[in-house]
């Protein structure tokens, strides 16, 4: 498995690493969410745990601990855009990451910040994610404030394979589990990331290890002090024991649904877990023997 400071120096590896700055956004119910959101905020987590919504302050402290990141820093949520303090957020990305092409912005939805998204972010030289997830009336205010940057998802709903999908729920050995988990394409493809816990910033080799532990109402991060991401696999250990061993599905490609199916697709172990949660449309895992090429798949941009 690769740690955020592997996937740098790979050749070819992705440069990215996302600051979670908000659990809300306006798609909330997509399918399969890596980030999990509507199982949080339900009775294993505490408000100071998983926050709705990262405070400027500990945003400040999260990027100044990425001081030296030679990739991209991107906003990440949920959807940013979403956050009541987005503006000073963008205020603070200008103050800490003085360069425009560190800077990145992941978003479905520019809901009314275009003025502020491109002084921020410049088209050309920034990173973006624009994903419509087939919601086409939210391209209008990308085109006019971000021109020529690709705007994905256009009539095209996305597909997300299961999350919360335990290996021994379905019969895997501990050496077959190994060795799906070693060649993880979000691991090995997607990004680390920071969120907030406590009032501080914590880092994760993972997104996906960090909204697991946002579900069990745990912290495996580390602290996301300067210099935090240099470190290799093995300050990440905990977070393959807690995270990955605990039940994350992503290794397993296992079939789901298109994100407007808003459903969940979860193993036995997880069945408690959604008792009381937001989530739509739940239901047991039967088979995984039907794989996608990867967990997600947006629109087939990889494929």
């Amino acid at each position: 498995m690769k740690s955020p400071i592997d996937k740098v120096r790979a050749r070819g590896g992705n440069k990215i690493i996302q600051v979670l700055v908000t659990r809300a956004c306006d798609l909330f119910y997509c399918s399969n969410c890596t980030q999990l959101l509507p199982l949080r905020g339900g009775h294993h987590a505490r408000p100071d745990h998983d926050p709705m919504h990262m405070s400027p302050d500990v945003f400040r402290k999260a990027l100044r601990g990425l001081m030296g990141w030679p990739g991209v820093i991107a906003m990440f949520g949920g959807n940013p855009c979403v956050h009541p303090q987005f503006e000073e957020l963008c205020q603070i990305m200008r103050e800490e990451v003085p360069d425009s092409k560190h800077r990145g912005l992941w978003t479905n939805n520019l809901r009314g910040h275009g003025d502020v998204i491109a002084k921020t972010f410049t088209p050309g030289i920034s990173t973006f994610n624009l994903n419509l997830h087939a919601v086409d009336d939210a391209a209008v205010e990308m085109e006019r404030h971000l021109p020529g940057v690709p705007i994905w998802g256009r009539g095209k709903s996305s597909h997300h394979a299961p999350i919360l999908i335990d290996y021994r729920d379905v019969g895997m050995t501990e050496a077959q589990w190994v060795a799906a988990r070693e060649s993880c394409d979000i691991n090995q493809n997607w990004s680390g990331a920071v969120v907030e816990r406590f009032g501080e910033p914590w880092g994760y080799f993972c997104e996906v290890a960090s909204s697991i532990d946002a579900v069990t109402g745990k912290n495996h991060g580390v602290p996301a002090t300067e210099g935090w991401w240099r470190r290799g696999m093995d300050r990440f250990d905990r977070q393959v024991k807690y995270c990955c061993d605990a039940g994350c599905g992503v290794p397993l490609r296992a079939k789901g649904h298109q994100d407007s199916d808003d459903a969940y697709d979860v193993s036995e172990r997880w069945v408690e877990l959604t008792v009381g949660s937001k989530a739509k449309h739940v239901g047991l895992v039967a088979d995984v023997a039907s794989h996608t090429h990867e967990v997600t798949d947006y629109v087939g941009l990889r494929k």
